[in-house]
């Protein structure tokens, strides 16, 4: 093997490892994912091989921001709280956001009462005090429910259920405090199938639903068409393709800087024109990819019509035309061409 091919198959390697990387964290806090964090505890503790302990820590009053301050206030509480808990664990404790404002961190090895006591402390007082620099108003706090391994069972899911118990009893007293699970006798121990199916589904379950289509990337938009054409075989359910192009009046490329721009407009005309239940996501630089399920030929057009006239004030903002394209619609211009 020569340099240049040795050269070829290190960058290779760099962009799977980054590759891995980034489908184990969450994107804006650069905390681990609820996948990555199940996986390793199920691995750590395997049958009770080692011991552990899972804090479940939840934002009080979290939505409040939201109304209050917007969202990108409330992200800015998320990357503190996360700042906190990188500043606040071993190397070898994992934290990771698990949805919305759950953060989850696992730390390894057997710890006594006073040991979870002094850690919760600090870390309850740690972010109380980002949060207050951030000048806030109201009470922005943590609530935090532990369990632990091999008191409270003996894989991800069943720690989960029994600190999100936990901490529903923090909220309930008045939040801003911890609580610890009670251990539950290895023979007085059940498999409750409910509580499982119901941690599960609390777990998958969007949190704070928002209007519009759902946004994904291009590989999830993939997996979803896929699996979807499948069940329309079955149950004769139409999915309808569109694609929306922005490009110069005259049919060229539009400049980087007005592309981006324009494209964030799109971006946001297109979710609030479709129906919560269809998909959107970025095709290219200067295309969006839409399904809608369950469409029919009117409608499709009647959709592509509705997001063209909606996007017609930026089309000509831009300078720029938007053209549409499925399945069953020829490419049409938009009216501001």
């Amino acid at each position: 093997m020569d340099s240049s091919e040795r050269k070829l198959d290190a960058k290779i390697a760099e962009k799977l490892v980054k590759l891995q990387s980034s489908s184990e964290k969450d994107a804006l806090t650069g905390l681990y994912n609820q996948p990555y964090l199940a996986e390793h505890v199920d691995n750590y503790i395997e049958g009770g091989r080692n011991a552990g302990a899972l804090f479940l820590i939840n934002i009080d009053n979290f939505s409040s921001v939201n109304e209050k301050y917007g969202h990108i206030m409330g992200d800015a509480c998320l990357v503190e709280l996360a700042g906190v808990l990188k500043g606040s664990f071993r190397e070898k404790d994992i934290a990771a956001r698990l949805s919305g404002d759950e953060f989850g961190v696992f730390l390894t090895g057997k710890l006594t009462y006073k040991d979870i006591e002094s850690i919760a402390n600090k870390l309850m007082n740690a972010s109380n005090d980002g949060f207050s620099s951030m000048n806030l108003e109201g009470d922005v706090t943590v609530s935090i429910g532990i369990s632990n391994t091999p008191g409270n069972g003996y894989d991800f899911i069943s720690l989960y259920r029994k600190a999100g118990e936990a901490l529903r009893q923090v909220k309930k007293n008045g939040k801003n405090d911890f609580s610890v699970a009670e251990a539950t006798p290895f023979d007085l121990q059940r498999v409750d199938t409910t509580a499982d199916m119901n941690m599960v589904k609390s777990m998958i379950t969007e949190r704070h639903k928002p209007q519009g289509a759902l946004k994904v990337e291009y590989e999830g938009f993939r997996h979803i068409y896929q699996f979807l054409a499948r069940y329309s075989d079955r149950q004769q359910t139409a999915i309808e393709i569109v694609l929306f192009t922005l490009s110069k009046k005259d049919g060229r490329a539009v400049d980087p800087v007005t592309l981006s721009e324009a494209m964030f407009d799109l971006e946001n005309v297109i979710k609030i024109s479709l129906r919560i239940g269809d998909v959107a996501t970025k095709y290219s630089s200067c295309q969006y990819l839409v399904m809608l399920i369950g469409a029919r030929d009117s409608d499709t057009r009647h959709v592509a019509d509705r997001i063209v006239k909606n996007y017609s004030s930026f089309a000509e903002k831009y300078n720029v035309s938007l053209l549409f394209d499925s399945e069953n619609v020829s490419m049409v211009e938009s009216q501001q061409s």
